[in-house]
């Protein structure tokens, strides 16, 4: 069955480069090429169109759709890249990345190192390594000056019984003091391995703890 070429309105010319583009833009490229034909199929033979506007009807045409088909080739370059991005990804398995949260891997004979910073000058640092139902394993003092910024303890494994404490990971928190004794703010930063890699997830990269991070969220990777 043939398809039906609309109408032109008599108020809406298809000469001028911003009506061409209009009309394009409206109609899409193969029905205005149709329309294109039958307009020279119908013309007057005592009044035919002017070479300059048939020029600039199809020059218009053309960038027009030289600009839609980059338009879908930028689209499918992103998203191949995209994909291979996340491929990339995959050579993360098994390294420790940093990101910001509370969470560090033990591995056996691990020393993993704590990071946080602080928002304000402390007078007193400590950091406490958590198991379950937050109970406190590890009290460990910190022995850096407590600036404005970041900083890392190193936690030895080790229980306040200085008993080796299992693989897995571990929370912590730091609890830090200023002159007055008030509470001073601070952000911690997590360490975990890699566990797996989820392609065509929004956050792909898993880690450890089953938390799941995007590439946005890595700060480094170790």
């Amino acid at each position: 069955m043939e398809s039906t070429i609309p109408p032109i309105q008599s108020n809406t010319p298809v000469t001028g480069g911003e009506n061409v583009q209009q009309a394009v833009s409206a109609l899409g490229a193969d029905v205005f090429l149709r329309l294109l034909v039958t307009q020279l199929q119908s013309q007057d033979p005592t009044n035919p169109v002017e070479n300059e506007d048939f020029v600039a009807q199809l020059a218009q045409f053309t960038t027009l759709e030289q600009a839609t088909n980059t338009n879908e080739l930028l689209e499918q370059l992103v998203g191949q890249e995209t994909q291979r991005t996340q491929f990339d990804l995959v050579n993360l398995i098994g390294r420790t990345v940093v990101s910001q949260g509370d969470t560090v891997s033990l591995g056996k004979g691990d020393q993993p190192i704590l990071g946080y910073a602080l928002s304000d000058t402390a007078n007193q640092v400590t950091i406490e390594v958590l198991g379950e139902n937050g109970k406190i394993l590890r009290t460990i003092p910190s022995l850096a000056p407590g600036t404005i910024g970041t900083h890392q303890v190193q936690w030895d494994g080790l229980d306040e019984d200085g008993d080796s404490l299992p693989e897995g990971v571990y929370q912590f928190r730091v609890q830090a003091e200023g002159a007055n004794g008030n509470p001073v703010p601070s952000v911690t930063f997590a360490r975990e391995r890699v566990a797996n890699i989820v392609l065509g997830a929004e956050k792909p990269i898993v880690v450890q703890s089953g938390n799941t991070l995007n590439s946005q969220d890595i700060i480094s990777i170790q």
